[in-house]
């Protein structure tokens, strides 16, 4: 069977990554650390714009032949919009939105420190990577949007590989997000258990009690995205802060439509009535453990100011 498929990836790619070279791929990659939103603003994407997403059923059954599941979930599911439920960055159905963990691990790999062993293609890899989204980009005639936090460690090969693409990147309080890491944490295991992508310094954080950890987690994803983005993409870019994407919706996803407009990105905002938003307040039975996180941001706000969200 894996054979057959092969053959019949070999066949599209034959007919749709003809013609268009991997600067015409437009794709909008969602950059974000752990536990700050960026599942809800993935779902919002989806359900106000016209994109191609990865879903639950490509991930899960087709991760080595993306464009075979692709061409299988459009046929099946014609409808792309999608709920709001998550858990943990985990959408319920086959047609959920996926961050395809197991789609850009067959094409970047998956060891440690993520930040400088798998934020390149693997050997190999490239060209099936690059027909992939052509193919798909061809076939569906829609930008690409894809969600996967250790992408935000990618930015430089992604930018190399595919020139026109576009970031989002979400942004959250530290304190929020450093209290909602901690409890994926615990859900994990206990609070010495690292959440997500490691970075290149993650022993040397590990070292560190827990609640300094997913501080300094966030921090260093963020002043990594930040760094790479004005290096590799300067004008390029969006920054979403989750809180104001919970409290003014409209306003937000006007910025979105502009920004994709400006960038001549083929799509358009939907005028669907916008649910209500709600900021999650994160665990309410980490008081202590919030207020030492909130304590360590504050001896070192000179450092972390800029990671505040500011009403």
């Amino acid at each position: 069977m894996n054979e057959a498929i092969k053959k019949v990836e070999e066949l599209f790619f034959r007919k749709f990554s003809q013609g268009i070279r991997s600067g015409d791929v437009p794709l909008v990659f969602i950059l974000a650390s752990p536990r700050t939103g960026s599942t809800l603003i993935y779902q919002l994407l989806i359900n106000f714009f016209s994109f191609f997403y990865f879903s639950n059923f490509v991930n899960d059954l087709f991760s080595e032949t993306p464009v075979v599941g692709a061409a299988l979930d459009l046929s099946v599911y014609q409808s792309r919009s999608v709920s709001y439920k998550s858990a943990y960055g985990k959408t319920p159905g086959p047609h959920g939105p996926s961050e395809a963990s197991f789609v850009f691990r067959n094409w970047f790999g998956g060891d440690h420190p993520s930040q400088t062993r798998s934020c390149k293609v693997n050997a190999g890899k490239k060209q099936h990577f690059v027909l992939t989204m052509k193919s798909i980009h061809k076939m569906t005639g829609l930008p690409i949007l894809a969600k996967n936090a250790w992408n935000c460690f990618r930015i430089q090969e992604l930018t190399r590989l595919f020139p026109r693409i576009h970031f989002l990147w979400v942004r959250r309080d530290i304190r929020a997000s450093a209290i909602s890491d901690l409890e994926a944490r615990y859900r994990r295991g206990g609070p010495y258990v690292w959440n997500s992508a490691t970075t290149a310094n993650y022993q040397e954080i590990q070292k560190k009690p827990y609640w300094e950890q997913v501080v300094e987690q966030q921090y260093e994803y963020n002043r990594s995205i930040a760094i790479d983005l004005d290096r590799f993409c300067r004008a390029q870019y969006l920054e979403l802060w989750y809180e104001d994407v919970c409290d003014y919706p409209e306003r937000e996803l006007e910025r979105l439509d502009q920004y994709f407009s400006f960038h001549s990105l083929p799509m358009e905002l939907r005028r669907k009535r916008i649910l209500k938003l709600t900021r999650s307040e994160g665990p309410n039975d980490l008081g202590q453990d919030y207020n030492k996180i909130a304590n360590y941001v504050e001896c070192h706000h000179e450092r972390l100011n800029k990671y505040l969200y500011k009403e």
